[in-house]
C-alpha cells in the first residue's frame, strides 16, 4: 500500500492542487530509497532490535518496526499541505518509502526462507494477488473515497487500514531457515561487519553473468514504470471520471493482473523462466499500443476494458516471471541483501522513469509518450537471452 500512496494516488491528489505534470513527475523521486535499500539491507539481517527480537524474532521484529514507521509517515502526510509545507511533506514521504522499501526486502526474504525453490513461481503468483489487493485498496479505493471525502481524510483512513498488515506479522511464524543460516561466530566485530556488508556482494558476483542480471533489473519493466504515475492522469485527460477509472483501471484491471500472475506462475513450472520472460515482455510491449488507440478513441469505455484487460493480464505474467527470477539469482544465506540489491536496481528504473514520463508529457504530449512506452519494451526482450538462469 505505501508504494501506490506515494506514486499514482499521490499524483492524482497533487493534481487537485493545480501542480503541473513535470512537478508531479518529480515527486517520483520519493522512491529513491527503493534504489539504495541494499545499503542498509545487511542491518536487517545482522542487527537485532532490543526487546522485540526476543518476542518476535529477527524478521518479524523488523517488519513491525518498518510498518509502524510507514503508518506514521502517511498520517503525517495527511495532515500537511503539500504546497505550503513542501519540505516537511517530502521528508514524511521519504520516511514512508524508506520503510516500504525495507518491508519489501523483508517480505521477499521471508518468502525465500519459507518456500522451497520449486514453489517460488507459484508463490510469486500468490504474491502478485496480495500486491494487487493492496493496489486496489490504495488505488481504486482511494479514488472512490476521494469522490465523497477530502484527500486528507482518505489518507488518514488508508493509513489506519495498514494496521491489518501489522496484525498479520504478529500472527505469522518466524522462518526456521533464518536461524540456521545465521549462526556464525566471529572473532571480532570487524569480521562480523565484513561478513554482513561484503559477504553478500562477493557471493553474488561469484556467479556467472551477474552484470547482465543487474542490467536486466534496470530495463525489463520499463513500459510499466513509464506508465506508472501518468496512466491515471492520461485517462483523466481523455475525459474518464474517477469512478470509471476505479471500475476499469483498478477493479477490472486487478482481476486481469491476478489472473495473469497465477497463469504466469503455473507456466514457469511448465516452460521455464526464459520463455516466460521473453514472450511476456514482448506481448506486454505490443499491448501498450492499445493506449495509442485509446487516445484516438477518447473516453470510449468499452475499449478501455479491452486496453486495461489485455495490458494488465500480460503485466501480471511479466511481474510473476520477473520477481520469481530474482529469487533464483540469490543465495538464501544472504537473501535480504542480495534481494535488496536486485530490487534496488529495479526500483532505480521506476524512480528515473517518473520524472522522464512527466517531462515527455509536459513538452511533447501524450502520443510521443505512449510511443516511448511501446519502444521501451524491446531492450528487456532482447536482454532475456543474455542473463543466466541458474546459480553455479
Amino acid at each position: 500500500m505505501p508504494l501506490l500512496l506515494t506514486a499514482k494516488t499521490l499524483g492524482v491528489w497533487l493534481k487537485s492542487y493545480g501542480l503541473d505534470y513535470m512537478s508531479i513527475g518529480l515527486f517520483g523521486l520519493l522512491h529513491l530509497p527503493y534504489t539504495i535499500k541494499f545499503l542498509w539491507a545487511p542491518i536487517l539481517d545482522q542487527v537485532s532490535l532490543p526487546f522485540l527480537k526476543n518476542y518476535l524474532g529477527q524478521r518479524r521484529s523488523w517488519l513491525c518496526l518498518v510498518q509502524v514507521t510507514a503508518i506514521g509517515g502517511l498520517l503525517s502526510m495527511a495532515f500537511l499541505d503539500p504546497v505550503q509545507n513542501l519540505k516537511t511533506f517530502v521528508v514524511c514521504g521519504f520516511l514512508v518509502t524508506i520503510s516500504a522499501a525495507s518491508q519489501h526486502v523483508l517480505l521477499l526474504t521471508y518468502q525465500m526462507e519459507t518456500l522451497k525453490s520449486r514453489e517460488w513461481g507459484i508463490g510469486e503468483g500468490i504474491d502478485v494477488f496480495g500486491y494487487r489487493m493492496a493496489i486496489l485498496t490504495s488505488g481504486a479505493g482511494a479514488l472512490y473515497l476521494a469522490t465523497y471525502f477530502t484527500w486528507q481524510e482518505v489518507y488518514i483512513f488508508l493509513s489506519l487500514l495498514m494496521t491489518i498488515g501489522l496484525f498479520a506479522v504478529l500472527i505469522m511464524r518466524e522462518p526456521d531457515r533464518f536461524a540456521l543460516q545465521h549462526t556464525h561466530s566471529f572473532a571480532s566485530w570487524k569480521d562480523r561487519l565484513r561478513y554482513a556488508f561484503m559477504g553478500p556482494f562477493k557471493d553474488f558476483m561469484a556467479q556467472t553473468g551477474w552484470k547482465a542480471i543487474l542490467v536486466f533489473m534496470l530495463i525489463y519493466r520499463l513500459p510499466e514504470h513509464l506508465l506508472g504515475m501518468m496512466q491515471p492522469l492520461f485517462l483523466l485527460d481523455l475525459g474518464f471520471t474517477y469512478i470509471e477509472i476505479s471500475n476499469v483501471a483498478k477493479v477490472f484491471g486487478l482481476g486481469a493482473t491476478i489472473l495473469g500472475g497465477l497463469v504466469g506462475g503455473y507456466w514457469i513450472r511448465l516452460y521455464g523462466y526464459q520463455k516466460i520472460l521473453f514472450w511476456g515482455a514482448l506481448s506486454h510491449g505490443v499491448a501498450c499500443l492499445l493506449f495509442l488507440m485509446q487516445a484516438k478513441l477518447g473516453a470510449n469505455l468499452p475499449f478501455l476494458y479491452v486496453t486495461i484487460g489485455v495490458e494488465h493480464f500480460l503485466s501480471g505474467i511479466t511481474l510473476t516471471g520477473f520477481f520469481s527470477y530474482q529469487l533464483t539469482c540469490c543465495n538464501v544465506t544472504f537473501a535480504a541483501t542480495q534481494l535488496a540489491l536486485l530490487t534496488s536496481f529495479a526500483g532505480l528504473s521506476r524512480t528515473l522513469c517518473a520524472p522522464l514520463a512527466g517531462f515527455v508529457v509536459e513538452f511533447f504530449g501524450w502520443t510521443p509518450y505512449l510511443i516511448l512506452v511501446f519502444l521501451s519494451a524491446f531492450p528487456g526482450v532482447f536482454w532475456v537471452y543474455r542473463i543466466p538462469f541458474s546459480r553455479p
